[in-house]
């Protein structure tokens, strides 16, 4: 649990630099997930739905990136292949 020392300052800083310290500690969020009681099966669930949509949007940005690489793409000049007439 995060502490200050507030004897020398204002109730306001101590007030913020105590909410800043509990922020970077994650209570707040550890407080929120054992709010309720998730079934280990439930959080594989999520976690598995989570990582699917992120391997989709990555897989379409990299579409999209190549697609937007294909429009810009110097072709390179094509050699004489013909026989020269004689």
């Amino acid at each position: 649990m995060p502490s200050i020392d507030c004897s020398k300052m204002p109730i306001e800083k101590a007030i913020r630099i105590f909410r800043r310290k509990c922020d970077n500690a994650g209570i707040k969020e550890e407080c929120r997930a054992r709010q309720h009681y998730s079934k280990p099966s439930a959080i594989k669930y999520e976690h598995n739905k989570s990582t699917t949509r992120k391997r989709a949007r990555d897989l379409q940005k990299e579409t999209e990136l190549l697609q937007s690489r294909k429009k810009f793409r110097v072709l390179p000049k094509k050699k004489n292949t013909r026989r020269p007439s004689r």
